[in-house]
């Protein structure tokens, strides 16, 4: 089992890259021909976006193309602000998880309280970031990797939404702006990534991350999947627990293909 975190390139031998257990991974570098677009790296937590964002990034680049990473999400600026600032109030003994899961799971009263307040904040850091390091970019003529992105925040706002008992009416407004945003960044090509829960919970051991909930992983699986395809002009899901180069070589043949596959292996 490959451990999909932290990539180093290697000082030995160029289109080489260390990975965290050992491993390497050798990396074809020949020039590619991909036009300047948004490519979207989704999926759930821990199953190898950041990871996969930073190998397709370097083997873009050496492949003489212009490219910008971005991460996109909810949980920006004054809303991550927000909601530090209410956990360190409300909750006397913090848990190993997620500020924003704290808060659900021991104050949803309280957090659907100022739920409108902290959604406010969020879709306005959600502006800012995406015309500063995704629409300017692109219009610059960047490729943008991005890591998350708006359908990620779409199902986000629908999955809090119903953890504090609240109507998806509340997300109603701001999911609309968000498909304007969408829509004003043009088609995304939409890379889905996915393991199976027990290597995920490995993942966040060796990581020395907070565990994720079960009932968000399966709003990954479930909503964020069926809106990641819909809104995607081209879209792929690929399983994580299989060999990197394999699955790094799958990515790079679906970019120059744009075809709708399904990866397993």
């Amino acid at each position: 089992m490959i451990s999909l975190l932290k990539i180093l390139k290697s000082e030995k031998a160029k289109g080489v890259y260390n990975i965290s257990d050992g491993r390497t991974i050798t990396i074809n570098l020949a020039k590619l021909t991909i036009g300047p677009r948004i490519i979207v790296l989704a999926g759930t937590v821990g199953s190898g976006k950041s990871t996969h964002m930073k190998v397709l990034a370097l083997r873009l680049k050496k492949g003489g193309l212009r490219v910008k990473t971005a991460f996109l999400k909810s949980g920006h600026l004054l809303a991550y602000l927000l909601t530090i600032f209410l956990v360190r109030v409300l909750l006397r003994r913090q848990k190993n998880v997620y500020p924003i899961r704290a808060l659900i799971e021991e104050k949803p009263y309280i957090f659907g309280k100022i739920f409108n307040l902290w959604l406010v904040f969020d879709v306005l850091g959600i502006c800012i970031r995406f015309l500063l390091t995704i629409y300017l970019p692109l219009k610059m003529g960047y490729i943008i990797l991005v890591e998350e992105y708006l359908p990620a925040t779409i199902a986000d706002y629908i999955y809090l939404a119903e953890a504090t008992g609240l109507s998806q009416r509340k997300v109603h407004s701001a999911i609309s702006f968000l498909q304007r945003l969408l829509y004003l960044g043009g088609p995304i090509y939409t890379i889905f990534f996915d393991a199976p829960t027990l290597v995920l919970e490995n993942r966040w051991k060796f990581r020395k991350t907070p565990s994720e909930a079960i009932s968000y992983l399966r709003m990954q699986r479930t909503l964020l999947l069926s809106i990641s395809k819909r809104l995607s002009s081209s879209f792929i899901y690929i399983r994580t627990d299989g060999n990197i180069k394999e699955i790094h070589e799958f990515i790079i043949s679906y970019l120059t293909g744009h075809e709708t596959v399904e990866v397993t292996r």
